[in-house]
């Protein structure tokens, strides 16, 4: 097989891959027809019994629905801000289920008797009945890292698997995944290689190079029936990932994303279905008119059927997609990649004439980003004095924590500048320094004009620009500015450039995950802290990639 390379990220806009191996068509459908995609289910945007939530802003990464599943034509949707599981049929609203000790889930699973939900920030998996009674908290042993966590899946014998990415090669190149069977997770870690649901025949991806990429069927079951197919995935632009999203012994359902390489993150995305090794049908995954974006956007049910979740700013859809003929579509990867290219050309003509230099070099920029993640410091009642309870909030995963406690990281805090050797007043010189004076932790208020004098933290663009050693605090848009970076075409992504959205979001890129990108950032999705996160492919979209001046 061939070593796994990097992959790249993908910004979906008008969205259907055909690589060149199928690509017929006399008169292709529009990229854009859904005619037959059919709306299960609409919810509400809000509070109240049977709503799912969003957080205030989205500032800082911001928080919503991550984790959804079908089972039966009944639909489980996770509610990360209400911390409930609200469940559905055709008629609406059944019942929700109180989760209120959940950090961010990213992924469910609902077996015959459980449900189980992957706590991606805590590390944690709970099994819980279907009357919220919690049956186990499975912690993840402490040889696995909870950032390498993919989805829970169910087999067809009931059990529930953990999929995980395991990593061999460094940040750069990941190794080959494994699933790992829940209920005995840290205890003896009955586990296979890949991706397996009849636990007849696994799957892996292999990233041959960026144009190519292989996935692998083999035999767990020496005396398996089913068929192991392998498939052959050609582009002539850069595959950035491709995942098995479900399999049955006849079929496997990839999803595809191919990238152009430019500066502006776009491509498209699609799920195909694979029988003897051959793509036979293709739906497309839209991303028009998203408000939030999940990192998980879609799943196939043990019936066979592909369905979408579409955040939209006052309400949530639930839609089942609609697969057609391979032959019936061509891409629109070389118009997407000139639009792209438009774009590159018009914000080059923007360039200043001052450019200024990043003072941190890479590996120090990287060493700074690395302490302030890590960073141990002891939590007093003295920090959680609020010193204005109308414009600041605590971080959510400081409430309720006993006193003193340990605590690892900074913590969020809107318009912060507080840092190893930074800080966001003259009255500290450090977070560590706020702390010891007594200074509130955090500020998760991001409604609010801006810093709140007393609080003590980061903000995305606080810690970006804290690290990399300058000494007053950037914004997002100077950090997306020539002023102080540049633009980076995906081929020549390196560690530590940076992904940013004007006015939105920035973030470090700190190697590639299986689906997406690993990340150093501040942000309030899930602990509201500087951490390691993965951010996937479809999350990502729409922002810049970019490097410091300099560099």
């Amino acid at each position: 097989m061939c070593k796994r390379m990097k992959k790249y990220l993908v910004f979906v806009l008008l969205v259907a891959v055909v690589l060149p191996s199928v690509m017929v068509s006399a008169a292709p459908l529009p990229l854009e027809s859904n005619e037959n995609d059919e709306v299960i289910l609409t919810v509400n945007v809000g509070s109240k019994e049977g709503e799912i939530g969003y957080s205030d802003s989205l500032a800082g990464g911001g928080e919503g629905p991550e984790a959804f599943t079908v089972i039966d034509d009944i639909v489980y949707i996770v509610d990360n801000v209400n911390k409930r599981v609200n469940i559905y049929d055709e008629k609406g609203f059944i019942n929700d289920i109180d989760v209120s000790y959940i950090s961010y889930v990213r992924s469910i699973a609902v077996s015959e008797k459980y449900i189980y939900l992957m706590d991606y920030d805590a590390g944690m998996i709970y099994k819980i009945s279907t009357n919220g009674k919690i049956e186990n908290e499975i912690k993840l042993p402490s040889n696995m890292d909870n950032y390498l966590m993919k989805r829970l899946y169910v087999r067809d014998d009931g059990s529930v698997w953990l999929y995980y990415e395991e990593k061999r090669n460094g940040v750069e190149n990941a190794g080959v995944d494994f699933s790992f069977l829940v209920d005995d997770l840290g205890v003896n870690n009955s586990n296979i290689q890949g991706y397996s649901i009849n636990g007849q025949v696994a799957y892996n991806v292999d990233y041959c190079d960026d144009n190519i990429i292989t996935i692998y069927g083999s035999s767990v079951d020496s005396d398996a029936e089913s068929t192991v197919q392998n498939i052959k995935l050609i582009s002539n632009e850069i595959i950035s990932s491709a995942d098995v999203l479900y399999m049955d012994d006849s079929t496997v359902y990839v999803d595809v994303f191919e990238m152009c390489d430019t500066s502006v993150t776009g491509g498209e995305y699609t799920v195909r279905k694979y029988v003897d090794s051959k793509c036979e049908e293709i739906s497309v995954i839209g991303f028009d008119d998203y408000w939030f974006m999940p990192n998980n956007l879609i799943q196939v049910s043990d019936d066979g059927n592909l369905y979408q979740i579409k955040c939209f700013e006052n309400n949530i859809q639930i839609i089942k997609k609609r697969f057609v003929k391979t032959d019936e579509y061509s891409s629109s990867i070389e118009t997407l990649k000139k639009t792209l290219e438009s774009i590159e050309d018009e914000q080059g003509r923007g360039v200043n004439a001052v450019t200024i230099n990043a003072p941190n070099n890479k590996t120090t920029t990287m060493n700074n980003a690395m302490s302030c993640c890590q960073l141990s410091w002891t939590y007093t009642a003295n920090n959680a004095v609020n010193p204005d309870s109308s414009n600041v909030t605590k971080p959510d995963y400081l409430v309720g924590v006993s006193f003193p406690s340990s605590q690892t990281g900074i913590p969020y805090c809107w318009g912060g500048f507080d840092g190893i050797t930074t800080s966001s007043s003259s009255a500290w010189t450090s977070f560590a320094d706020a702390m010891s004076k007594k200074k509130f932790a955090g500020n998760v208020n991001t409604s609010t004009s801006g810093y709140q004098s007393g609080t003590a933290g980061f903000d995305c663009s606080g810690f970006v620009s804290s690290v990399a050693g300058f000494s007053s605090k950037l914004s997002t848009s100077n950090l997306a500015s020539s002023t102080y970076t540049y633009s980076v075409s995906a081929a020549n992504r390196s560690l530590y450039d940076i992904y940013v959205k004007s006015g939105t979001h920035v973030l470090y890129y700190v190697g590639t995950s299986t689906n997406g990108i690993n990340t150093r950032e501040a942000t309030t999705t899930g602990d509201d802290k500087t951490k390691l996160y993965t951010r996937s492919n479809t999350w990502i979209s729409s922002y810049s990639l970019r490097r410091y001046n300099g560099w």
